[in-house]
């Protein structure tokens, strides 16, 4: 028996303007990789890849490179990139600005993605179509403690009205 599978998708971003915006945070996960040495380059450029496949399936609203303190949910750093769709005049900053903590270089370094309505909206066979060439394997996280501090906008990566604003999570 033969089965056939239909998926389809709103494609308001291509993968041309998905891998430029990436690539500026592909830069920036390079420079955590080089400052913290919390995950290795190898899981880097598979996380990227992973998460080129969530965006330009359009299933993602948010992305969040987080640290904890050890064995807690309790947030102590964190680079968050929430997509911008449509945005007309969208500023395009340069990636960097990546700082030294010594906290963070403690703490324990997690991935976090926020799935947007459209990937609730798919069936076990869609979500399977999309995870079908994923390099990591992904699970459900738990809650995490953001009470210590508050986010902060920091820059703007983007092409042709598609784009990710990063924020900062600044503890007090």
């Amino acid at each position: 028996m033969a089965a056939t599978q239909t998926r389809t998708a709103t494609q308001t971003s291509t993968l041309t303007k998905v891998v430029y915006v990436t690539r500026k945070v592909q830069a920036d996960l390079f420079a955590l990789v080089e400052t913290y040495g919390q995950v290795t380059e190898g899981y880097a450029e598979k996380l990227i890849h992973d998460l080129r496949i969530l965006l330009d399936e359009e299933v993602v609203e948010r992305i969040r490179f987080v640290w904890t303190t050890p064995g807690t949910n309790v947030v102590v750093g964190a680079y968050s990139y929430t997509v911008l769709g449509g945005g007309v005049g969208l500023a395009d900053d340069r990636s960097g600005g990546i700082g030294y903590s010594a906290l963070l270089h403690q703490s324990e370094f997690k991935v976090r993605v926020d799935y947007n309505p459209r990937w609730y909206g798919l069936n076990d066979a869609g979500r399977a179509a999309v995870m079908k060439d994923f390099k990591l394997t992904w699970g459900p996280g738990g809650t995490l403690d953001y009470s210590r501090g508050r986010f902060e906008a920091d820059r703007t990566y983007s092409k042709d009205g598609y784009g990710l604003g990063r924020e900062r999570f600044a503890g007090y």
